[in-house]
C-alpha cells in the first residue's frame, strides 16, 4: 500500500486538511440527595465561585448559581453545600431524589439543568423455555448422619 502511494503523485498530502480530536469537554454536574444535601462534582469545584447564592425555578428544574461576596452559600472544599432548605424546595416542587443536574456556565451566571435519571420499567420476564424442576436443596451437598 506504501509503495501504491508513492506511485501516485498526483495526491499531495501537503493540500490536505488534517483532524485531530478536540479535547473532552468537563462535564459539571451536581447531585442533590436527602442524604448529602447539595455536592458539586470536583470539575464543577475548580471553576466556581466559593460564595454562592442559589435560584431555583418555579418547576425546579433549573438552578441558578452566582456569586455573592459575603453571606452566600459556602461551596465546601469537598464540593458540598449546606442548604436543607434548597433540598426541602426542590421536594416540594416535586423533583425526584436523588436529582442529578448538568451544569454550564452562561456569562456570570452558572445555569444548572435537571436530567431525569428515574429507570425505565423492566418488562416482566417470560418463563424460561426449560424451567429447573427440582430446588436448590437437591444441589447442595447431602450431609451424612454419624
Amino acid at each position: 500500500m506504501n509503495d501504491h502511494f508513492n506511485e501516485n503523485r498526483e495526491l499531495d498530502i501537503q493540500h490536505f486538511e488534517w483532524f485531530l480530536p478536540s479535547p473532552p469537554k468537563p462535564v459539571f454536574t451536581i447531585v442533590v440527595s436527602d442524604e448529602k444535601g447539595i455536592s458539586l462534582n470536583s470539575k464543577l469545584c475548580e471553576y466556581i465561585p466559593r460564595q454562592l447564592k442559589i435560584g431555583i425555578s418555579q418547576d425546579g428544574k433549573n438552578l441558578g448559581l452566582l456569586e455573592i461576596e459575603e453571606k452566600g452559600y459556602l461551596v465546601l472544599k469537598n464540593g458540598k453545600i449546606k442548604g436543607p432548605e434548597l433540598v426541602r424546595s426542590l421536594k416540594t416542587r416535586g423533583i425526584p431524589l436523588p436529582a442529578n443536574y448538568i451544569v454550564e456556565q452562561k456569562d456570570d451566571l452558572w445555569l444548572a439543568t435537571f436530567v431525569n435519571t428515574n429507570p425505565v420499567s423492566l418488562m416482566p420476564r417470560k418463563t424460561p423455555k426449560k424451567p429447573r424442576k427440582n430446588g436448590l436443596r437437591t444441589m447442595l451437598p447431602k450431609k451424612e448422619n454419624d
